[in-house]
């Protein structure tokens, strides 16, 4: 199988976009660098400015804020496997690229990007930010996975 990171050069577009993103304000529905974004709107503008993801609004349709509470529907990873060229992989040993998806409240309702040890992702309150994708506490949480082919 042939990954769309397996490449050097993509991984090093893929860190300059990523920096490129960080102090973004968080924003609910929106994905304008440096003005605001939500999660999954940072990850589709990402992955729409690598070539990966054609120009749409978002990887998910339009939905509340607190959806995940009211629902155990996957629709985050319904999406995310409808919307990209992708498989799924184990949690265990990510590689730079990877989209991870983080269950809060019933269902998975959060994702970010995995480079080099951290998850870059949007958080409310926080905006673009990178985590330790090893924090005891976000790794408890990861759900899904999954590595974006040629």
């Amino acid at each position: 199988m042939e990954y769309f990171f397996d490449n050097e050069e993509k991984q090093k577009e893929l860190k300059r976009i990523l920096d490129e993103w960080q102090g973004t304000p968080f924003r609910h529905q929106c994905g304008v660098k440096g003005m605001g974004c939500d999660c999954s709107y940072f990850v589709a503008r990402v992955l729409e400015e690598l070539g990966i993801l054609k120009w749409r609004k978002n990887l998910m349709p339009d939905y509340p804020k607190d959806w995940h509470f009211h629902t155990t529907k996957e629709l985050v990873k319904e999406q995310v496997e409808k919307e990209l060229r992708c498989e799924p992989i184990g949690l265990d040993l990510f590689s730079n690229g990877d989209i991870i998806l983080f269950h809060f409240g019933k269902a998975s309702s959060h994702m970010g990007i995995f480079f080099d040890g951290y998850i870059y992702r949007s958080l409310e309150g926080v905006g673009v930010c990178r985590t330790s994708a090893y924090e005891k506490s976000l790794k408890k949480r990861m759900r899904f996975a999954y590595r974006i082919l040629k």
